[in-house]
């Protein structure tokens, strides 16, 4: 008589442990699918990531992406994996592919630094998917430095992924071709008033200056430094110091997120050539031009 009531002891508590999961799980889901009604791209901070993400039961995939947007974290890149970030998770909410199976979500790391240190993360932008079911593994994380972050390489990473295939949608941006048509209707209206003294265009020392120059910009990294935001130097409040910093491709260093002292500078002397190719100083470059 005892073991049966035990039994159904064990029975009952199983079923409302199951029924409570449902409902949490349905909460959570419901949670998600009106955040994103609002805005495509959900803002997670440490509470919200360890339970929508972290915290079982959990039926639906999600991206996110960990950044530092703050200008006080300087970090260039971080705004522009950001904004293509942003399309992606646009184009999929007002898509046919859209479900409560995925959702887009960011977080930042003055809102979430328990997440980085969670995640053992030392750079930003950083892009990882999280299963339903399981832990991330190795194929989860986004590699910046073979895919980049463009939104078309996002999209496709995230089908690799997911299995869900999101068509790109940029609204058009008519900017550049006004500017490109003004600067043509600029050059043209130059050569027209010139029209009779227009031998400088044959000239062969100012197009072997202007190859020469742009040759020099290209090889010398500056093309590097205005892409990536790099900045010539970098002044320390706490303690005064100015040091030349440097920038990785795929985003700052965890140091320069919190704002340590410099890794760049020496107790003797400073720094001007990095001693990595995935690294460059803006002085580096200024002394390879001259």
């Amino acid at each position: 008589m005892h073991h049966r009531l035990w039994l159904c002891f064990l029975w009952t508590c199983t079923v409302v442990n199951v029924l409570h999961a449902e409902n949490n799980l349905a909460d959570k889901v419901q949670q998600l699918t009106d955040w994103s009604s609002k805005n495509s791209l959900i803002r997670l901070n440490s509470e919200r990531f360890k339970h929508f993400v972290r915290t079982p039961p959990k039926n639906y995939s999600m991206i996110i992406m960990l950044t530092a947007l703050s200008p006080q974290r300087q970090c260039g890149v971080c705004k522009h994996a950001h904004d293509e970030f942003q399309v992606v998770a646009q184009s999929y909410r007002y898509s046919k592919a859209f479900s409560n199976k995925l959702f887009f979500a960011m977080v930042d790391f003055d809102e979430g630094a328990e997440v980085f240190q969670y995640l053992k993360l030392n750079s930003a932008p950083v892009f990882i998917h999280f299963p339903p079911k399981t832990k991330p593994k190795k194929g989860d994380q986004l590699d910046l430095n073979r895919r980049g972050f463009s939104a078309e390489h996002l999209t496709k990473w995230v089908q690799d992924r997911t299995e869900i295939r999101i068509e790109i949608y940029r609204p058009p941006d008519y900017s550049g071709i006004l500017i490109s048509g003004f600067a043509l209707a600029m050059i043209a209206a130059l050569l027209y008033l010139k029209r009779d003294s227009l031998t400088f265009l044959y000239n062969n020392l100012i197009w072997g200056v202007f190859v020469i120059l742009a040759i020099l910009t290209f090889v010398s990294g500056q093309m590097w430094n205005n892409i990536h935001g790099s900045t010539f130097a970098n002044h320390d409040q706490k303690t005064g110091h100015t040091g030349v910093v440097c920038y990785f491709i795929s985003g700052q260093t965890w140091n320069h997120i919190n704002g340590p002292p410099f890794m760049n500078t020496r107790k003797d002397a400073t720094e001007f050539f990095a001693n990595d190719s995935q690294m460059q100083y803006v002085a580096e470059t200024y002394v390879v031009c001259r």
